[in-house]
C-alpha cells in the first residue's frame, strides 16, 4: 500500500490542492450556502429534471450539450438538494487538470520538486481570475482533457514516436465528451489534429502511423456519439437535438459581428487577456519559451500556436465577449512557469541548494506547505466569490422564497426573464415550463411561451429579477400578488428579486 501511494504522490498532492483551493475559490464548496451562479443552476436543473423522466430539448430547453445533463443527473442523483456533489466533480476534473500540467513541466524540468511547486502556484492564480467565475463552467470542467491532450503528444515529440493507440483513443473520448458538452471547445483538438497531421506528414511521412492514429481517435470519439445517439433514438429526440443543440446555437445565438468575423474573434481575444492578467503574464513568457526552443524543435511551438488558434475560433466564433469563456486559455499557464524553471536550471540552483546544503526532502516539504499556506491566502485575499463564503441559507432570497414555495402542496415555478438564479434547486422544484428560464438565445417562443405561462396562470410562483412582474411587455398580473422581495448582491451590483403568488393559491 505505502509503495503505491509513494507510486501516485503527485496525483493525491494534485487531487488534495484542488480540494483546499477550491474550498476557498468556488460557490460550490461546502463553505458557501450554495452556488447561486446562473449557468450552474440551469445544469443542475436539467439534471434533476432527466431524474424526474423528462428529455433534454423535448420537456425543457437549454443550450448545452446532453452529456453534461448526463453528469449533473449523476451528481443530483448523489448529492440530492445540494451543491457537494459538484464541488467533487470540481476537485475530480481540476485535480486531473493539475496533474497533467505537472506532468507537461516534467517533460522539461524532470520530476522534482519544481513540478510540485509549479502546480501550487499555477492551481491558485487561475482561481482567482475573472475566467474562473464562480465555480463549475464547463471550461473549468474541460481543462483536464486539454491539458491531456498537449501533455501526450509534447511527450510523443519529446520521445521521438507518433501517439500511441491509447493515446489517441482517449483524446478520441475526450473529444467526444467536448462535442456533446460545448461543441465550440473542441477547437483546440481541431488545432491538435491539425499538428498532428503535418507531424506525421512532414516529420518521416509516417501515413500508416497516421491512419492507425486517426482509427483510435474517431473510435473513442464514436463510443461517446454513440451513447448519445442511443438515448436520444430511444426517447424519439433526434429531430430536437439536432435543432436545439446545433441549429438553434449556430443561427440563433451568434451575435452579429460590427466588422469581420475574424476582426470579432481578435477583439474577444484581446479582452479576454485585458481581463485576465493574471494568466496572461504566465502565458506570455510561455510563448516567448517555446520561441526560443523552437531553434533546436520548432514542433512544440507549432503544436502551441494551432492549438490556441483553434481555441480562439472555436471559443469566440459567436462573438460574445463573456468573461468565463477565457478560462479555456489557462492551459498555457504551466509553459510560463516552465521558462520559470528553466531559468532556475540555466543559473544551477539546484545546485546552489546543495552547496549550501539547503537541498532536501524536509526542507523542501517544508517550502512548499509554506508556498500552499501562502497561495490559501492569496485565494481568500483575491477570490471574487469569497464574499459570499459563510452566509447562512436563510439570508439568500433562493431559501426565503423557497419556504414561501413549500407552503404550497406540489407547487409549481418560473422563473421570468432571466437566467436560472437557483430558485428551483432550492425550493427543489422540477420546472412544468419548456422554457423554465430566460437564455441567452434569440427564440421569439421562448418570451411567448413564458408570458402564456403567467397569463393563464398556469404555475404557481413566479420569480422575477430587477423588474416586478407588470413591468414586462403584454403581462397580465391580475391573477399574483407579489408576496416578498428581497435585494441580494449577484455579479457585481446589487440585484431585487420579486417572489409571486398565484392569488388563488395564497393560503
Amino acid at each position: 500500500m505505502t509503495k503505491q501511494l509513494r507510486k501516485h504522490s503527485f496525483l493525491l498532492y494534485c487531487f488534495a490542492l484542488a480540494a483546499v483551493y477550491l474550498l476557498i475559490s468556488s460557490k460550490s464548496s461546502p463553505l458557501y450556502p450554495m452556488n447561486d451562479w446562473v449557468d450552474v443552476n440551469c445544469f443542475y436543473t436539467m439534471g434533476s429534471s432527466l431524474l424526474a423522466g423528462k428529455v433534454p430539448y423535448v420537456d425543457l430547453y437549454e443550450q448545452k450539450g446532453p452529456v453534461l445533463y448526463f453528469i449533473y443527473a449523476l451528481i443530483a442523483l448523489l448529492s440530492p438538494n445540494s451543491f457537494f456533489g459538484v464541488y467533487v466533480m470540481e476537485v475530480i476534473t481540476y485535480g486531473l487538470f493539475l496533474y497533467f500540467s505537472g506532468l507537461i513541466a516534467a517533460l522539461y524540468l524532470g520530476r522534482d520538486w519544481k513540478m510540485w511547486f509549479i502546480v501550487a502556484i499555477e492551481g491558485a492564480i487561475i482561481l482567482v481570475t475573472y475566467a474562473f467565475a464562480h465555480g463549475a463552467s464547463v471550461e473549468e470542467m474541460c481543462l483536464f482533457m486539454f491539458a491531456y491532450g498537449l501533455y501526450v503528444t509534447l511527450r510523443a515529440i519529446k520521445e521521438d514516436r507518433t501517439l500511441r493507440f491509447r493515446e489517441a483513443f482517449i483524446c478520441g473520448i475526450f473529444s467526444g465528451i467536448l462535442l456533446w458538452i460545448k461543441y465550440t471547445m473542441l477547437g483546440l483538438y481541431l488545432g491538435l489534429a491539425i499538428f498532428i497531421v503535418v507531424w506525421y506528414l512532414c516529420w518521416g511521412f509516417r501515413w500508416r502511423e497516421l491512419l492507425k492514429t486517426v482509427g483510435a481517435f474517431f473510435g473513442g470519439l464514436g463510443i461517446v456519439t454513440a451513447v448519445v445517439f442511443v438515448y436520444f433514438l430511444a426517447n424519439g429526440a433526434l429531430e430536437e437535438l439536432y435543432t436545439v443543440y446545433f441549429y438553434n446555437n449556430i443561427f440563433l445565438y451568434a451575435k452579429e459581428p460590427e466588422g469581420s468575423k475574424l476582426q470579432s474573434i481578435y477583439e474577444c481575444v484581446k479582452h479576454t487577456i485585458q481581463l485576465n492578467e493574471a494568466y496572461t503574464w504566465l502565458f506570455l513568457p510561455g510563448l516567448i519559451w517555446a520561441a526560443v526552443r523552437a531553434v533546436k524543435d520548432i514542433r512544440p511551438l507549432l503544436m502551441l500556436v494551432l492549438t490556441f488558434l483553434g481555441l480562439s475560433l472555436g471559443t469566440y466564433w459567436g462573438g460574445w465577449k463573456i468573461s468565463y469563456y477565457g478560462l479555456v486559455f489557462a492551459v498555457y499557464t504551466v509553459f510560463g512557469l516552465i521558462a520559470f524553471g528553466e531559468i532556475l536550471k540555466l543559473i544551477r540552483f539546484d545546485w546552489l541548494l546543495k552547496k549550501v546544503k539547503l537541498y532536501n526532502v524536509w526542507l523542501c516539504a517544508l517550502a512548499l506547505a509554506i508556498l500552499v499556506a501562502g497561495m490559501c491566502g492569496f485565494c481568500l485575499e483575491k477570490g471574487r466569490n469569497v464574499y459570499l463564503m459563510g452566509t447562512p441559507k436563510e439570508e439568500l432570497p433562493q431559501y426565503r422564497f423557497a419556504e414561501k414555495i413549500a407552503a404550497v402542496e406540489d407547487a409549481t415555478l418560473l422563473n421570468y426573464g432571466f437566467l436560472d438564479g437557483g430558485f428551483y434547486f432550492a425550493a427543489d422544484v422540477v420546472p412544468n415550463c419548456y422554457f423554465f428560464c430566460q437564455l441567452n438565445v434569440s427564440a421569439p417562443e421562448m418570451f411567448a411561451t413564458q408570458r402564456k405561462f403567467v397569463n393563464e396562470r398556469l404555475v404557481d410562483f413566479v420569480v422575477t429579477r430587477d423588474r416586478a412582474l407588470d413591468e414586462y411587455y403584454n403581462i397580465d398580473t391580475s391573477g399574483y400578488i407579489c408576496v416578498d422581495q428581497m435585494e441580494f448582491y449577484f455579479e457585481g451590483k446589487m440585484r431585487t428579486y420579486y417572489l409571486w403568488q398565484k392569488i388563488e393559491a395564497v393560503g
